[in-house]
């Protein structure tokens, strides 16, 4: 049945659905949100749409309407594989999520595409965040299967080896030119040579935000100064934490978010359980891991590190604390309010994580945005057309620059309704000192996040193969138990809590014992 949804109207960004979900402790993140190494994208409380009566009015969309084509243009399906209908409209696809996907950017976006361009409606069952992997699983059992879900990194590479999600090489084409700039994301995540994962795009994932007037109170250089004059590595890093506290003994280096640590090593260019589509292999003990590890160790040695959670949004005065390593983007979409009431706008930047200085490549845990199909989907054409949708949206060049143009405008920004008539104007964006047209009442100013050209060519620049490498690390995908695992492994001693050699001598055998299975699924799969 297609049904009518309510948009929530929002500012269309660039940004994951992080920005949208909250802000929550570092431990316990999602994204990148996506989803890779680091917290973004699965772990929030599931998101509330509930608006400000100041805020954007409520748009109805009649996707009924929208969806209401006769055939699919070819234009539209650049990328279909051979099992694709051409020209057949994508019919209702049931999604399994822990929000409506009409109501939060950028799948509000998506929706529309795939009903403008496919014919397709979407019906979403939402559940807690932590509920989806096992809802899943009974749904899957009762023969009720969704068609899609948004990725997440615990299902990723364990629930391909088992079989819960199904290849869409038959359904779309990785040769296709829309798929070029994401082939070496594809084949990253392929297993025995076919591909379950097709990413609509990538996206910053840890980065280390900071107060300028800080780092100037150190007389060391700006890190964004130090990245784009190459020279932002381990080392000016640890610097200007020691001369933070030189200054006072109660200065705070470093807020760090849950496996901040692998973040770190990870600029090795090394994954700390990697997965090659036909092996698993542990690299606890390599030598690029058990160097940067040492480094973390020193670091937590030096007391240069909060042992716990000091948010950007709750604890953003920037007294004593230099900076917190968490999701990038995230950092800037919860933090940049604050700081604005705080007075301290345009003082705080994101940079990536610091250069290993044995490389010259920055490494960066990759992070990305897409979906995956379970194996019991019966819409095929609908879950393929959702894919195309999602890439279409992301590459299309108007909507690219709309969404940069937004992210950097930094003129008056309001509510979209009077506030004291509700006169609805037509966009959040005008002159300052604008007055409302049918009672006079100034226009109530809010606060909107804001890129310069340097925050963004940053940004930019981390979702950028040429300028990173980006390293996918597996160890959520093997069940919470490993993942908890191996985020202690790596964040004990950066906080100075234990050696990693401790860590290593105590978890690495659990660690294999946890792995095995998942090695001998794959050798079945291979006949060998």
């Amino acid at each position: 049945m297609r049904t009518s949804k309510r948009v929530v109207s929002a500012l269309l960004a660039s940004t994951l659905i992080i920005g949208a979900a909250g802000c929550g402790g570092g431990g316990g993140r999602t994204t990148d949100a996506g989803n890779n190494g680091g917290e973004p994208a699965q772990t929030t409380a599931a998101v509330t749409t509930t608006e400000d009566p100041n805020k954007a009015i409520d748009t109805e969309v009649n996707y009924e309407d929208m969806a209401n084509i006769e055939e699919v243009s070819s234009s539209n399906e650049e990328g279909a594989g051979k099992l694709y209908e051409s020209g057949k409209t994508a019919g209702n696809l049931k999604v399994l999520c822990f929000y409506d996907f009409h109501n939060i950017e950028p799948d509000a976006s998506v929706s529309k595409v795939y009903a403008e361009r496919f014919g397709g409606t979407v019906e979403t069952e939402i559940c807690g965040s932590t509920e989806v992997p096992e809802r899943l699983g009974v749904l899957m059992a009762s023969g009720q299967s969704p068609d899609i879900i948004r990725s997440g990194w615990e299902y990723m590479p364990g629930y391909f080896i088992n079989n819960r999600f199904q290849p869409m090489d038959d359904w779309l084409d990785i040769n296709s030119p829309i798929w070029k700039d994401m082939s070496n994301i594809l084949e990253s995540y392929a297993y025995n040579g076919k591909h379950y994962y097709w990413p609509s795009n990538l996206s910053p994932n840890y980065g280390i935000t900071y107060c300028t007037a800080n780092v100037e109170a150190t007389g060391c250089k700006d890190p964004m100064d130090l990245y784009f004059s190459g020279e932002w590595t381990w080392n000016e890093f640890e610097d200007i934490l020691l001369k933070w506290k030189a200054i006072d003994p109660e200065n705070v280096g470093i807020s760090m978010g849950e496996s901040s640590a692998l973040h770190l090593a990870a600029t090795t260019g090394t994954a700390a359980i990697e997965f090659t589509g036909t092996d698993i292999v542990n690299n606890l003990r390599s030598a690029n891991v058990m160097r940067a590890m040492e480094f973390a160790e020193k670091l937590g040695r030096e007391d240069l590190v909060f042992p716990d959670w000091r948010g950007p949004d709750t604890d953003a005065s920037w007294d004593n604390l230099m900076f917190f390593i968490m999701p990038a983007e995230w950092a800037i979409t919860c933090g940049q309010e604050t700081w604005f009431k705080k007075g301290l706008e345009g003082q705080i930047r994101t940079v990536p994580m610091p250069r290993d200085p044995n490389s010259d490549t920055y490494s960066i845990l990759g992070d990305s945005y897409g979906y995956l199909v379970p194996s019991g989907a019966t819409n095929m054409q609908g879950a393929a057309a959702w894919i195309l949708a999602a890439r279409i949206y992301r590459t299309d060049p108007e909507v690219v620059q709309k969404n940069r143009d937004e992210l950097m405008y930094d003129g008056a920004y309001y509510y979209i309704k009077c506030p004291e008539c509700k006169h609805a104007f037509e966009s959040e964006y005008g002159e300052e000192g604008e007055t409302c047209p049918e009672c006079g009442t100034p226009r109530k100013a809010k606060f909107k996040v804001t890129y310069d050209e340097q925050q963004m060519q940053v940004f930019d620049d981390m979702v950028d193969p040429s300028k990173f490498n980006f390293v996918f690390d597996c160890h959520r995908g093997f069940g919470a138990d490993l993942k908890q695992q191996i985020i202690d492994i790596f964040d004990y001693p950066l906080k100075g809590t234990e050696t990693y050699i401790q860590m290593l001598e105590e978890n690495y055998n659990v660690v294999e014992a946890s792995l095995d299975p998942y090695r001998q699924l794959i050798k079945e799969a291979a006949g060998s």
